[in-house]
């Protein structure tokens, strides 16, 4: 169970709801469709990989298709995670400032002090070894996402059941998004990478007891549970907060927020707060302890990586390799915070990032075929019915999300489509194939400190299981003094926490925004006070600096597909999900409307939404 709440943590959060929110409906097709086309598929081709082959994509590829192959393969999904901590943590810190200052959110000393601090605790905490990252990270899901979606998903059920109609249309006419030409393919088929990362935990294969039944079991759990946290929470937020109203700037929080406030417990919102923090923290903590892995057994076995980064502390873990990334992060994560053209253009580093990562999927999904032709009787713990099919859809659907990934999204706004595909390309020469290159040339025989021979095995001794021969002391576990510092948080939070004031100003605040909300015939909130409590006298989170580079890059990387984690994508959005809040900052911050449409005019934008 460990594992698969691991691989609930690698592909996903409540993160993404209320960005998947605002289509209604017609977000259940964007959440099948991926999974039918995508998950499934990849989900059982890794289980039959990883039941047959250890070690992860590596071994897959170059057992499948040649160990050059399979250099680029893990070298492609540990390069994207380089990106994807600096806004994952970004996010966090977002998050947890809405409950005690939403001004530091727009404040690049915070954003910079809690993207490193947060990595480096993971770096410290993953040094203790797998089985306290599975546990710590297991609880983590639990915590914030298992109950937190549970309890979205019960107040939405109870919203409908006191006779509210629901916010979103749900009927068949809106059960598909908006047709519009290119613009709906690029959203349909950026969807396909929803759930990218499911395979990623593959690597820990050979740490069960029994690989070939408990993998495939653990992502069998994993499928449901990733199906079920995904839809059933974007519904209930689409059914109390109109999509007008979900805020970007304001971040997931406002959705939330309204949620919460319609049934009187604005108390609760600093305690998802922090369990979306938990969330997001304990994915993190499953993706340091897979791809870097994965980078050192091929370093040990093949000599691809210098001795110095081969080495292991007593519990096995790959210290200087997340040593290592962890400067990188470090570096990035200032640039984002402090240079304004960083934080701007970080959406196409991460979507540079995203396409190298698709490269590593079609290479997965060539070497299984080839595998099952090749091999037929090597044994296998699991064996996917239909694998040649499902090669085919997950790959013509991992080709299709390649290529679409080369139209310009919202963000690039009306330039040149032929100067963002050159960016497009650059970026996954640079980032993608450049380093498994010179990795591959410049390899030593001197480095190579591992049998080359135990890696077509199925369930051989690894570094970890080495590492584990060696006595050490037993420290305590850390979980119980994090735990406690989470209550901690949660209490000092909620005891901080200040929603907005009912006094006149407010209220009259409120009352102006629910007559331009009626005149451009808006969905009016079904509670005054739930914007009133969001809002306060002076537009909350909303007004803090909606045209800074920092919010402009949080709401950059919410113009994208559902993913919470490494399958967002940028798309081509509806200019009406910018509709509420342009009317929020004309009543509550007039002074800034002329900046913040500046922003949103620059982007491009396509009708993607019905109704």
């Amino acid at each position: 169970m460990a594992l698969a709440l691991m691989t609930v943590g690698s592909v996903g959060d409540l993160g993404s709801s209320p960005a998947m929110a605002v289509f209604g409906l017609a977000s259940v097709f964007l959440y099948v469709l991926p999974a039918l086309v995508f998950l499934i598929p990849t989900s059982l081709v890794s289980a039959e990989l990883a039941s047959g082959w250890s070690d992860g994509v590596f071994n897959w590829v170059s057992a499948g298709i040649s160990p050059p192959m399979g250099l680029l393969a893990v070298w492609c999904q540990f390069a994207q995670t380089i990106f994807y901590y600096p806004a994952l943590l970004a996010y966090v810190g977002s998050t947890l400032a809405y409950i005690v200052d939403p001004r530091l959110a727009a404040s690049g000393l915070y954003t910079a002090a809690v993207i490193i601090v947060l990595f480096w605790g993971g770096v410290l905490i993953s040094a203790r070894g797998l089985h306290v990252v599975a546990r710590l990270a297991s609880r983590g899901i639990v915590i914030g996402t298992l109950i937190p979606a549970a309890v979205i998903v019960v107040l939405g059920l109870i919203y409908l059941g006191q006779g509210y109609r629901p916010a979103a249309p749900m009927n068949a006419a809106h059960l598909l998004p908006a047709w519009n030409g290119l613009a709906s393919v690029v959203l349909i088929v950026n969807s396909f990478f929803t759930y990218a990362g499911v395979e990623v935990n593959a690597v820990h294969v050979d740490e069960l007891r029994d690989p070939a039944r408990q993998f495939p079991r653990a992502t069998f759990v994993a499928v449901a549970l990733v199906l079920a946290i995904f839809i059933l929470p974007t519904l209930a937020i689409s059914w109390v907060v109109p999509s007008s109203q979900i805020s970007l700037t304001a971040g997931v929080m406002q959705a939330f927020s309204a949620l919460f406030a319609h049934f009187g417990l604005t108390l609760a919102v600093p305690l998802m707060a922090v369990a979306l923090a938990v969330a997001s923290l304990s994915g993190m903590m499953a993706w340091l302890a897979g791809p870097s892995k994965g980078l050192l057994k091929i370093g040990r076995e093949h000599g691809y990586l210098p001795r110095y980064f081969q080495q292991v502390n007593a519990e096995g873990i790959q210290m200087h390799i997340l040593v290592a990334q962890g400067c990188v992060v470090t570096l990035v994560a200032l640039l984002y915070a402090f240079i304004p053209g960083v934080s701007s253009a970080y959406w196409i580093l991460a979507a540079m990032a995203t396409q190298v990562y698709l490269i590593m999927y079609m290479l997965m999904f060539i070497a299984a075929r080839n595998l099952r032709r090749r091999q037929p009787d090597h044994p296998r713990g699991y064996r996917a019915p239909g694998l040649v099919g499902l090669c085919a859809v997950g790959g013509l659907a991992s080709a299709a999300a390649f290529l679409i990934g080369f139209v310009p999204p919202s963000q690039f706004g009306h330039s040149s489509p032929v100067t963002y595909a050159a960016l497009m390309l650059s970026g996954i020469l640079i980032i993608g194939v450049l380093p498994p290159l010179l990795l591959h040339r410049l390899r030593r025989p001197g480095w190579q400190t591992a049998d080359v021979g135990r890696r077509s095995g199925a369930s051989q001794p690894t570094a970890v299981a080495d590492a584990r021969a060696i006595k050490v002391r037993r420290r305590p576990s850390p979980s119980v003094a994090i735990g406690l510092g989470l209550t901690v948080v949660a209490v000092v939070a909620a005891a901080t926490y200040r929603s907005g004031r009912h006094d006149r100003v407010s209220r009259t605040r409120t009352s102006e925004l629910i007559r331009l909300f009626a005149a451009h015939h808006l969905t009016v909130p079904v509670n005054r006070s739930m914007l009133v409590d969001i809002l306060g006298p002076d537009g909350g989170p909303v007004c803090v600096d909606p045209a800074g580079a920092l919010t402009k890059a949080l709401q950059d990387q919410e113009l994208a597909t559902g993913a919470s984690t490494v399958g967002a994508r940028p798309i081509r959005a509806d200019r009406r999900i910018f509709a509420g809040e342009d009317l929020v900052i004309s009543v509550y911050c007039p002074h800034k409307l002329s900046a913040y449409r500046s922003y949103i005019d620059a982007n491009r934008y396509d009708g993607v939404i019905r109704g």
